[in-house]
């Protein structure tokens, strides 16, 4: 089937002017919804369809049985139903052999990790182990993947070949003293004592024998030497996880001598539906889907040493329910997507159901992580108050500018009297003489007064009025986190089969909102 190859390439049109093109797609999309936000049904399904009409190959976990079905939907309606695999206890995966067979001795080191994965999925799949642990619980991992690292090479020397069972057996009868190592009795017994001699003396793949001899100090001396309540711990945790391996349908897919899927096939156009739903596989489920999925996970990121047929189309990872299969790989896995042109989509109800799920006293960072790697995100109608403040926050805030007004009026009224009175007084005098024969005398006195009052009164009134008009300035969230549950349409014939969301991807800005987020319509 052809296949879209150019990054440029758009794949679906949001709006006039803008477009989601392969390389947004690479770049990873998570969608967030409450129960019947319409996420699957709306932005999950033009996804699926996008993907599809491309001509990606792609794997898809399952949480629920109805998953499966809507892939078989998808592929018909959009011409994949060739392309379809459902991977399920019909088909078979030896995960042990398919990496020996890749990598040879130089596997080893990545069978230890798929081990690890099955640890981790049995300990996520039971709520009672799936505890804080602190830094206790980080020494407790070391000390398992230590104890693996120091089985598998020397069981693949001495046989050329590993499985389940054997590394089960190996683990159960190591030594348990340093008496042991030296006992005859013991070494009659001992299937690990066995599988040292033929790694020393008739290897399948000899080992170097500085190697050799570090194998043979850590079960001879270091391991016996392991506390006894420690050491036993260490032996329950991984045979009993391992131990659903050995029998019923996890042993015919993961152990049984035909491989009929690897990840590789979804290089070539195969969509693979790991149809195995947690919901009903229960831990089985989860531990499969995690397993597979890990594996397809290094297969992809590793695809660029490849000849250029097997790297050239984009393949896609599908995590409806994320949380079900979410396992600490997931958030180095999305961030180097992108090379191996890999376009991720996880699909989940909220921020809180990956904390329940991945629990330990860093889920709540390990939520986080994971889900800060998609740059696109699409938020559906959500109840979920930490979900919406977090969708808020990564939108983020702009400036607002609010205007005030301010009116005013006064009057003023005033009203007096005034009274006062005056008097005055005086006099005047005169005299004078003269010579030549005559002299005169001239005297005059008189006084005068006065008197007088007056009075008044007065009265005023004065009005003034202003007028004030300005703005202010702050910086509020572009949507408030109440929006997420109100202003979003969920579907179904009462919204016309309408499903609303928000769109929002880190680092652009749409031409049909001028920021970095837009509502965008999906047809159910």
């Amino acid at each position: 089937m052809p296949f879209v190859k150019n990054l440029d390439t758009r794949l679906l049109q949001l709006s006039r002017g803008d477009y989601f093109t392969l390389t947004d797609a690479c770049q990873g999309v998570h969608i967030f919804g409450g129960i019947g936000s319409g996420k699957t049904s709306g932005s999950g399904k033009m996804l699926a369809g996008a993907y599809l009409r491309a001509g990606f190959g792609g794997l898809v976990t399952a949480a629920k049985p109805e998953e499966v079905d809507l892939w078989i939907r998808y592929a018909s309606e959009h011409g994949r139903e060739k392309s379809l695999i459902l991977f399920d206890e019909n088909e078979g995966f030896n995960f042990l052999a398919y990496e020996m067979d890749r990598q040879g001795a130089e596997g080893i080191g990545t069978v230890t990790e798929c081990l690890i994965r099955i640890l981790e999925a049995a300990k996520r799949a039971n709520p009672i182990a799936n505890q804080p642990g602190g830094s206790e619980a980080a020494i407790w991992e070391d000390a398992k993947r230590q104890l693996l690292r120091y089985t598998l090479p020397p069981l693949y020397s001495a046989s050329g070949m590993l499985s389940i069972p054997d590394i089960i057996r190996f683990i159960n009868t190591a030594p348990t003293s340093i008496k042991d190592v030296t006992s005859a009795g013991w070494q009659a017994k001992s299937f690990m004592y066995s599988v040292m001699e033929a790694a020393e003396t008739r290897p399948a793949v000899p080992l170097p024998r500085e190697a050799l001899r570090d194998y043979i100090h850590f079960w001879t001396e270091a391991y016996p030497a392991i506390p006894e309540k420690t050491r036993g711990n260490m032996v329950i945790t991984i045979t009993t996880a391992l131990d659903r391996f050995k029998h019923g349908r996890l042993n015919r897919i993961f152990c049984g001598r035909t491989t009929t899927v690897v990840p590789e096939m979804t290089f070539h156009g195969a969509v693979i539906v790991l149809a195995m739903p947690t919901l009903t596989w229960n831990e089985d489920g989860i531990i499969a889907q995690m397993l597979f999925k890990y594996m397809w996970q290094r297969a992809v990121l590793g695809r660029n040493s490849l000849p250029k047929e097997h790297r050239e189309r984009p393949v896609f990872l599908w995590s409806d329910e994320a949380q079900e299969t979410a396992h600490s790989y997931d958030g180095e896995f999305v961030g180097m997507a992108r090379g191996a042109k890999c376009c991720p989509v996880f699909l989940t109800q909220s921020l809180p159901t990956y904390y329940a799920k991945m629990g330990g006293t860093n889920g709540h960072d390990e939520a986080h992580g994971l889900v800060g790697k998609f740059i696109t995100h699409i938020y559906h109608s959500n109840a979920c108050p930490e979900t919406n403040e977090y969708a808020s926050r990564m939108i983020g805030k702009h400036l607002t500018r609010r205007r005030n007004v301010s009116v005013g009026g006064s009057e003023s009224f005033n009203e007096g009297m005034s009274a006062g009175n005056s008097e005055n007084t005086g006099s005047s005098s005169n005299s004078g003489s003269s010579s030549g024969g005559g002299y005169s005398v001239t005297h005059s006195t008189g006084t005068n007064t006065g008197a007088g009052n007056n009075w008044g009164n007065n009265r005023g009134r004065g009005t003034a009025e202003n007028f004030n008009r300005g703005y202010s300035e702050s910086m509020e969230y572009v949507i408030e986190p109440g929006e997420f549950a109100r202003i979003l349409q969920t579907g179904g014939a009462a919204n016309g089969n309408i499903v609303t969301g928000i769109w929002f991807q880190g680092g652009r800005v749409f031409k049909a909102s001028g920021g970095n987020m837009m509502l965008r319509r999906f047809a159910q």
